[in-house]
């Protein structure tokens, strides 16, 4: 019997899981690199201050989808796999977490366990904290073999292909420009040798050549644009619309499911800010699972 626990951020569902997740994240050294002092004081201090106005952000989106669109890749990568494997879902900041799936696998002597962060482009911020994680929590006897950096394989570039191509049908768009939206995160990270921003150029470039499409990359949801990865995907569209490229899809590259980054930073701001009768922005939604999806987890578990 062999384990597949499928890895995210977190999907917290209700106002005391948002100030537990921030108060998780911002404690998590991959995302505050300073002394477990400093960052326990601003954890405790950005958890009790920004709770209820994050809360607010996921009410009005209808709350996350993430662990319900997690729980459903799960369950469809189990329906392909059939009984030799279990397969689970853990989440880093929020239940389940990482340390009690686990557990589960250890109390049902599963030892041997292939863990897929559902990060398609690796960074210091997401990947390398899943992995610090399942080291420090693993049991003795428990083999894991971790999966990174999904960009680079083929059925990655299928699943935005296809995904692209039927919003530009469904929509009627003709001569698009394509904009890669990827969350942002520090450049202090970049300097470190994150390789993020080139993981995001190159799933960029991968996609729009196979469409024969022009492109830009850019980036959303940034602390401090100084110093965080940029352009910004505001400062992006600012200048597209000031050009004769007049329709323009937006793809969420760094995601591969709906969340409060796609849902509330993109569709309720960035989109209806720039979206206008003569300048025509529109987003390619994520599906809560298809085809493509599940043949890109699969095919690291099944060789």
């Amino acid at each position: 019997m062999t384990g597949v626990v499928l890895i995210n951020m977190g999907a917290p569902e209700s106002l005391s899981e948002v100030k537990t997740f921030l108060k998780l994240m911002f404690l998590d050294k991959h995302i505050i690199p300073a002394p477990s002092i400093i960052r326990m004081l601003l954890s405790q201090y950005i958890s009790k201050t920004r709770f209820k106005k994050s809360w607010q952000r996921y009410e009005l989106i209808g709350g996350t989808p993430l662990k319900k669109n997690t729980e459903l890749l799960a369950n469809s990568v189990q329906n392909v796999l059939g009984n030799n494997f279990i397969v689970k879902y853990a989440f880093s900041y929020s239940k389940p977490f990482i340390n009690e799936v686990l557990n589960q696998f250890y109390e049902e002597k599963v030892n041997e366990i292939i863990s897929i962060p559902l990060y398609p482009q690796d960074s210091i911020t997401t990947t390398q904290s899943v992995i610090d994680d399942i080291n420090k929590y693993k049991f003795e006897n428990q083999k894991i073999k971790i999966f990174t950096n999904l960009h680079t394989n083929n059925i990655f570039v299928d699943f935005w292909c296809e995904l692209i191509k039927k919003h530009i049908e469904s929509n009627n768009i003709t001569n698009p420009v394509l904009v890669f939206s990827a969350h942002s995160i520090p450049l202090s990270f970049i300097k470190k040798g994150d390789n993020y921003k080139q993981a995001i150029e190159t799933s960029s470039q991968q996609i729009a050549q196979k469409l024969n499409l022009k492109y830009f990359c850019s980036y959303q949801s940034q602390m401090n644009e100084k110093k965080w990865v940029g352009p910004s995907t505001s400062s992006t569209l600012k200048i597209l619309q000031n050009t004769e490229n007049k329709n323009v899809i937006i793809i969420p590259i760094s995601f591969l499911s709906e969340n409060l980054e796609t849902k509330y930073d993109l569709d309720c701001k960035i989109v209806p800010e720039f979206n206008n009768s003569l300048f025509n922005v529109t987003r390619v939604s994520i599906p809560e699972v298809n085809q493509n999806l599940i043949n890109l987890i699969c095919s690291y578990i099944v060789k």
